[in-house]
């Protein structure tokens, strides 16, 4: 009886084949995938029955019970969900992006375990190289390809949680993009240390891409409308404007920020749902408050991610609203709507439903059904990449690396800050 797996050692974004072979015809098997992290620990399951071979094929056969359902090669990675360990509403961070163990157990219908393997997947190219950055008063990560250059470069904001979320960065470094990921500041004017730094290296451009999920995707809008280096941008779910709970100054004053009404928000089983509240944020527009969208330079191209499940943000009405002010404005402006909650990650980043909300001090719904929002992250992923190569220019193909065919669990296999 043997567990398979195609390639064991692979990048996040990559898909791999598992079978199970030489098993007893038309029984019952449970495949069982973990991964661990010091945050705790994410778990996926899936029962089949064998074919009259003794064969199981994730390609093609669908489980009759567990996270997932349907004939899906990825869905014991897309179908990951937090277990006991793992702090209710926490939020996994991949800081620095070491690689993840998914181990997988094959079970038979006694619950004994008949074999197991370890797949290893990178957040990081191992061809790259991670730098941190201080710079004047910043302070960030910065992930350069192998070679001279000159690379396009994209830098990407977080959200309200703040902090630096380097799987993303690493990610999209590995698609052969120079990546500088930072904190979210309190003042626009920070935002020039960043670029001021990358304008110094010799293996950038002068025209950079720039990403925003949340609130992050707001700040995508402001500093655009700043700093006429960016050239392409992506915003993610991103509110159509600042409400109170966006501390944002500009030359040290407080910026605008819009009312809304409160009355909106709603619990679903005590979490608290605010995309309608923020919605209200629209009719209490006032010019004093709209986002400067003439000020953004014409040959800024746009790609809005708008996520049709989000609970947190009104992400449909927000991407369709900064469409609009963008068109009026004459911006070039691709839009995708997705199957998915508030935060949409790169590929097979576990699924988060709810998070504690640190400046609102509150546990939010971000919502979304797992397997539909990891369908959404392989697509929506990709078509990033896409965009991102045909506004700056296209990548250097990245050299492979020395990949293992038999990979072993560490000691300590859990990912560390």
């Amino acid at each position: 009886m043997h567990l398979n797996v195609d390639k064991p050692d692979t990048m996040q974004t990559e898909k791999v084949h598992i079978t199970a072979t030489g098993l007893a015809p038309h029984r019952l098997f449970t495949m069982v995938m973990k991964v661990r992290h010091n945050y705790g620990t994410h778990s996926a399951t899936a029962t089949f029955r064998s074919n009259a071979a003794g064969c199981i094929d994730l390609q093609t056969d669908a489980p009759i019970r567990g996270t997932y359902s349907g004939a899906e090669p990825m869905g014991l990675f897309m179908s990951q969900m937090p277990l006991e360990d793992f702090a209710y509403g926490g939020y996994l961070r991949c800081t620095p992006p070491v690689p993840f163990y998914y181990e997988l157990s094959l079970y038979d219908e006694k619950e004994k375990e008949l074999d197991h393997i370890v797949i290893k997947k990178h957040w990081m190219h191992p061809n790259l190289t991670r730098m941190e950055v201080e710079y004047e008063g910043f302070y960030g990560t910065l992930f350069k390809p192998p070679g001279d250059g000159p690379f396009p470069c994209v830098m990407d904001i977080s959200g309200t949680g703040g902090g630096i979320h380097e799987h993303k960065g690493s990610m999209l470094a590995s698609e052969g993009f120079t990546f500088p990921e930072k904190l979210e500041d309190v003042d626009i004017d920070y935002f020039k240390k960043p670029i001021d730094f990358l304008l110094s290296l010799p293996y950038t451009g002068d025209r950079f891409g720039i990403q925003g999920v949340s609130f992050g995707g707001t700040l995508v809008d402001i500093i655009t409308s700043r700093f006429p280096q960016f050239k392409a941008a992506v915003v993610i779910n991103g509110p159509q404007g600042q409400c109170s709970y966006m501390h944002i100054k500009e030359h040290g004053k407080n910026m605008p920020v819009i009312g809304m009404d409160d009355t909106k928000w709603y619990f679903l089983n005590g979490i608290i749902s605010t995309q309608l509240c923020h919605k209200t944020m629209t009719d209490y527009m006032t010019e004093e408050t709209e986002t400067e969208w003439a000020r953004i330079p014409k040959d800024c191209v746009f790609r809005l991610v708008g996520s049709m499940d989000d609970l947190c943000s009104p992400s449909i009405h927000s991407t369709f609203y900064r469409k609009k002010r963008l068109n009026e404005t004459g911006h070039e402006v691709e839009v995708e709507l997705v199957n998915g909650g508030h935060i949409m990650e790169p590929p097979y980043f576990p699924h988060h439903q709810i998070v504690y909300a640190k400046f609102q001090a509150f546990y939010c719904g971000y919502g979304g059904e797992p397997v539909l929002h990891g369908k959404s992250q392989e697509k929506s992923w990709a078509n990033t990449i896409s965009f991102f190569k045909k506004v700056l220019g296209d990548t250097p193909r990245m050299p492979d690396w020395p990949r293992l065919q038999h990979v072993q669990r560490p000691v300590d296999n859990r990912s560390h800050l």
